[in-house]
């Protein structure tokens, strides 16, 4: 009779404990799903839009810290401190030209959220100045920094997850009715489009020039969906001039919210900018109209 081997009594236990870890492993992959931050997804936008650029890193410091660090970039190094240089830039609010060991070109411009606020250092390298040398460069940097100022609400928003809930979707119907009208009104510093969803008919952000897709309402928020009138309000210390109305559809129910800024110093007529909310609004309920099922994804 051929003897049978002996498993060690130990076996069993490291393949349950090996079990338990695979299946502890696997439920935090489902409930801990890795997101990006907004400032990321402002950096693969740019690089996406320019081809031509080598690299491009946002520094800025993160809120109740006072350490400057990469934020976000096209080459790693994400929580690096920046040096002292980068870090002076945004202090002094003075453009730097840098000509690498290389032979890239690197403009390093303070960068701002949409109020004008500094935030942090934006850095961009280029393979060679070009034609028009650093001077072309430079003005082509400041193109790209004021681009991406109209989409920072401010140095927390930078942070904020992207998208802000993991499931949320950021490439909606909602979204592409946003940016088509960002474009068509460069007087509109903020534009934000909340409605209510399925399953549980929730609001949340659904589109946006600042991210936060997926985001709940707050209770703020609850009370512009049957708000009898705009509700206006001073943002960004003072400098953005911000009005929430009611969305409502063609039977006059609401279905959500909308926000919308304008550049503000003091000098303004407040009721001019809200009736300016409020054509607005209205061009974007009419044409919301026409989108069935917005918070899907376009296709």
């Amino acid at each position: 009779m051929m003897k049978r081997e002996r498993r060690p009594s130990w076996l069993p236990m490291m393949a349950a404990a090996a079990t338990a870890a695979i299946l502890s492993a696997q439920a935090r992959a489902q409930t801990a799903i890795p997101v990006k931050i907004w400032a990321q997804e402002l950096v693969d936008r740019t690089v996406a839009q320019h081809p031509d650029l080598r690299t491009i890193t946002i520094y800025a410091t993160p809120p109740k810290t006072n350490a400057s660090l990469v934020l976000a970039s096209n080459i790693g190094l994400i929580g690096t401190p920046a040096n002292k240089a980068d870090a002076d830039v945004a202090a002094s609010g003075k453009t730097r030209v840098v000509a690498t060991a290389n032979r890239r070109t690197a403009i390093e411009l303070p960068l701002h959220d949409l109020a004008g606020l500094s935030v942090g250092t934006l850095a961009l390298t280029w393979a060679s100045p070009g034609a028009g040398g650093s001077t072309a460069l430079e003005k082509k940097a400041t193109a790209i920094r004021d681009d991406l100022s109209r989409h920072i609400l401010n140095t927390a928003n930078l942070l904020d997850p992207y998208p802000y809930v993991a499931t949320a979707t950021t490439r909606s119907r909602a979204q592409t009715l946003v940016d088509e009208t960002f474009r068509r009104h460069p007087e509109v510093t903020v534009l934000a489009l909340r409605l209510k969803v399925p399953p549980k008919n929730e609001l949340v952000v659904v589109g946006s020039t600042f991210g936060r897709h997926g985001k709940p309402a707050d209770g703020d928020d609850m009370k512009v969906l049957d708000a009898p009138a705009p509700i206006p309000g001073l943002y960004s210390n003072d400098r953005r001039f911000g009005v929430d109305l009611p969305v409502k559809d063609a039977r006059g129910t609401a279905i959500g919210t909308m926000n919308v800024g304008y550049a503000y110093s003091g000098h303004e007529d407040r009721k001019a900018l809200e009736a300016k909310a409020v054509a607005l609004r209205d061009e974007v309920q009419a044409r919301l109209a026409a989108i069935p099922a917005a918070e899907e994804i376009d296709p």
